[in-house]
């Protein structure tokens, strides 16, 4: 498994705001890291990252998502 790096998971928030992906492909996407018996991920932001992705498809409602497309950018601006 490649380990991701920052810009990884900042193109990822960046396609799910302008609608190339899925909040639920992203999510399937960190969890392969989060949920790995051996993650290999040096970078401790990158890991809290992909923490954070692993939930961006949490919902606080049936038709809304815990975290607003405003977290999400919040996300970019403070790991960037």
């Amino acid at each position: 498994m490649i380990e991701p790096e920052m810009i990884d998971c900042i193109n990822k928030i960046q396609k799910v705001l302008n609608g190339t992906m899925t909040r639920e492909e992203v999510s399937d996407w960190a969890e392969i890291y989060v949920s790995a018996d051996d993650p290999e991920v040096d970078d401790e932001k990158v890991w809290d990252m992909l923490i954070l992705l692993s939930g961006i498809d949490l919902k606080d409602a049936p038709n809304s998502y815990f975290h607003t497309e405003e977290d999400l950018e919040e996300w970019i601006r403070k790991y960037k």
